[in-house]
């Protein structure tokens, strides 16, 4: 096989305590909005290009609580922070790992979402597919790993 001069344009490792700490407050949010009370705090006016709450309306401002962006914001800014970034010793051979577990990782996001046509209806489907790609990150992060330790 070829030797490639090809590297993963990666973040530095200290990154990774970045995304730990992005993902976090994330965390919370998420909570708060799902199970929580959803503080008065975080509704606010926002511009928006589509809000689809009651009815289908395009470039208004409307009234909305913050925490579910908030909570998508963190927690993907967090998750490209931790799987992108540099290990502590990088080893020759972990761009092939990283583009090998990146291949795989689409295969398996594929796989998932093909299936959720099947099961899932309606808007449901929607988010589904937003929430496909933080499983296609942490899929990838964790394929990384299991090849990785294959590899020794």
């Amino acid at each position: 096989m070829e030797k490639s001069d090809f590297h993963f344009p990666l973040f530095p490792n200290w990154a990774r305590l970045v995304g730990i700490l992005l993902i976090l407050p994330g965390l919370y949010f998420g909570y708060l909005y799902f199970f929580g009370s959803r503080p008065v705090f975080f509704e606010t006016k926002v511009f928006a290009m589509v809000t689809t709450y009651v009815e289908n309306r395009f470039f208004v401002v409307a009234q909305t609580n913050l925490l579910d962006e908030l909570f998508s914001i963190f927690c993907i800014s967090g998750l490209v922070l931790i799987v992108f970034s540099r290990e502590k010793t990088e080893k020759e051979g972990d761009d092939l790992i990283r583009a090998k577990a990146l291949i795989k990782a689409v295969y398996i996001a594929l796989g998932i979402w093909l299936c959720s046509f099947l099961v899932i209806f309606g808007w449901a489907i929607f988010v589904v597919s937003a929430l496909l790609f933080i499983l296609f990150l942490i899929t990838y992060y964790i394929v990384f790993l299991v090849l990785k330790n294959k590899k020794g």
